[in-house]
């Protein structure tokens, strides 16, 4: 029987960046596991339509894992190139105040993050990228391995934080709590956090908006609520939660889901969200 210190060992044996790497995401995943097992633990026909749900979701977040791959050796080139321009006194200060600068790295990724989020929002070939993330009509923690296969934009927005001086590794490191936090922020399970939490960080109540179907384009801040509040497109976790999420009629087949976007972009006429303000006001 494998014991606790043998788990020790192991994980002391896991190199340190790795370790900061994979932890919050194995972290994640188990937590969605365990979400859905508690929302199946009622016998009856929910429970079939939450594990199909499920599976739907753990395919297509598998698939975008393996996209992520090819997605970091490209964000590494295209870094690597942006970087030349970049500034080599920033480059050193946050060398020089290590914790100063993964706590600016984080905030500037988060921003970089509401950019992305926006983009997917609020541009037809953005949406059609994006929309698979909306394709639940349940508001759980699958949703957030409801991922795209096709994260073009971020290409375009994430690797003109190395002008800044950020160091590539921190920047991953920090990618990686912030996308653990964002599949956490859908969880339906019902968790409370302090209001002063609730103020600066985005929580799953505050981010229910985001999924419903008349609110898509507020709340579109990955981990702070700092970027939404200042575009006026923030809606408070107090406002009472959607009545219906994701689309009208929702599809279980992933390759459909991912490819429905670029269907609606070249055949029919799509429909992203509303204006960030009138969406806004609407949720309220």
């Amino acid at each position: 029987m494998i014991g606790i210190g043998y788990f020790t060992r192991w994980l002391a044996d896991i190199p340190p960046y790795t370790l900061a790497v994979s932890l919050p995401y194995s972290v994640a995943f188990a937590l969605v596991a365990a979400e859905i097992a508690w929302l199946a633990r009622r016998p009856g026909p929910g429970r079939k339509a939450i594990f199909t749900s499920a599976a739907t979701a753990t395919f297509m977040g598998g698939v975008a894992l393996l996209v992520g791959c090819l997605y970091a050796v490209v964000m590494k080139f295209l870094w690597e190139l942006v970087a030349v321009a970049g500034s080599d006194g920033a480059a050193q200060f946050w060398r020089d105040h290590p914790i100063v600068g993964a706590a600016v790295t984080f905030i500037a990724w988060d921003l970089s993050g509401w950019v992305y989020h926006v983009v997917g929002h609020r541009t037809r070939i953005g949406w059609a990228a994006h929309q698979p993330h909306h394709s639940g009509t349940d508001f759980d923690s699958t949703l957030g391995l409801r991922q795209t296969w096709a994260p073009f934009h971020g290409l375009l927005i994430h690797p003109l934080l190395a002008l800044f001086g950020f160091d590539l590794e921190v920047v991953v490191v920090c990618a990686a709590i912030s996308n653990s936090w964002q599949v956490l922020e859908h969880t339906s399970l019902p968790v409370r956090f302090p209001r002063w939490f609730s103020a600066v960080v985005m929580t799953p109540s505050a981010h229910r908006h985001h999924h419903g179907r008349q609110g898509g384009a507020v709340n579109l801040g990955p981990f702070f609520t700092w970027w939404d509040r200042l575009a006026g497109t923030w809606v408070s976790g107090d406002v009472p939660a959607p009545e219906h999420y994701g689309p009208d009629h929702g599809s279980n087949n992933p390759l459909r889901i991912e490819v429905q976007g670029w269907l609606d972009l070249f055949g029919r006429k799509p429909e992203p969200s509303s204006d960030l303000r009138e969406a806004a006001s609407i949720a309220r």
